[in-house]
């Protein structure tokens, strides 16, 4: 599996800041002390209130993570992303109706072998879906 950085951009203090997330939190752990990201900034939706678990990180640390391998997510990889870490397939069809008709929609080129892994149907495979 692969940690996702998205192209969001959210103005915090004086710093421009996305998300970094991953289906596999100990790939998304081990990723956020290789590029200084301190444990506690963790945002874990079993103790705050979010819906997903996360990073928050500025654009420096973005960077880094790109260098380091993190994959870059538009708006709709990263929802489709999130909605597959929260163990929301149904959410997968609602975002592809969401997303451009005329652009090939996928997460990631690897994710449709980690769903199959998983058990999830073949929801990335739209010309059956549509």
């Amino acid at each position: 599996m692969s940690v996702y950085v998205d192209a969001a951009i959210h103005p915090l203090r004086e710093r421009l800041m996305c998300h970094m997330f991953s289906p596999d939190l100990e790939e998304l752990h081990v990723m956020a002390d290789r590029i200084g990201v301190q444990r506690r900034w963790f945002q874990n939706p079993l103790t705050m209130q979010v819906s997903w678990p996360h990073y928050d990180i500025d654009q420096v640390r973005r960077s880094l993570a790109v260098e380091f391998g993190a994959i870059e997510c538009d708006k709709y990889q990263t929802v489709a992303m999130a909605a597959i870490i929260q163990g929301r397939p149904e959410k997968l069809l609602r975002i592809r109706s969401l997303a451009s008709p005329n652009r090939d929609f996928a997460p990631a080129a690897h994710v449709p072998d980690w769903l199959a892994e998983q058990g999830f149907p073949q929801a990335w495979n739209w010309s059956d879906t549509d």
